[in-house]
């Protein structure tokens, strides 16, 4: 092989690695969820529920060390006592957990929702909840699936 098409031959390659490398469109990870769970009128958290999520926070945390944003929404059934304070804490008590347990260089999207009666599909076990999604971001908004 000539010297010529050697350093053509390494050109082509390092070319090829460049687009390889490259992101066409601006894409990140899909988003990373967990529910915490409450007793009916109330916004304390099990102890089972706090090992839950501190175990979640900290995968979070070492898999996705960049973190675009942390959404938080507290849930509460309409039949429950004072469902808009509910939301509201349930939804905090999650978010000042999360930042206890490290994920405090996210920003934080919080809000709540109360859900009626006839509205829910789920079980009212189920709709006494914080949902929690994380977004984890990669470098230059760009992924390539590493």
């Amino acid at each position: 092989m000539s010297y010529m098409n050697i350093k053509l031959a390494a050109l082509v390659f390092g070319l090829m690695a460049i687009g390889a490398q490259a992101c066409e469109s601006s894409q990140n990870l899909p988003g990373q969820n967990i529910d915490l769970y409450f007793e009916k009128n109330s916004a304390q958290v099990s102890a089972d529920q706090v090992l839950k999520l501190a175990n979640w926070a900290v995968d979070m945390r070492l898999l996705y060390p960049i973190q675009e944003v942390l959404s938080i929404g507290g849930l509460a059934e309409m039949s429950e006592k004072e469902p808009r304070n509910l939301v509201t804490q349930r939804a905090e008590i999650a978010k000042t957990m999360l930042m206890q347990f490290g994920l405090t260089q996210v920003p934080y999207d919080v809000r709540g929702r109360i859900d009626k009666p006839f509205g829910s599909v789920e079980p009212p076990e189920k709709v006494r909840r914080a949902e929690i999604e994380l977004s984890p971001g990669c470098p230059n908004n760009c992924c390539d699936g590493q």
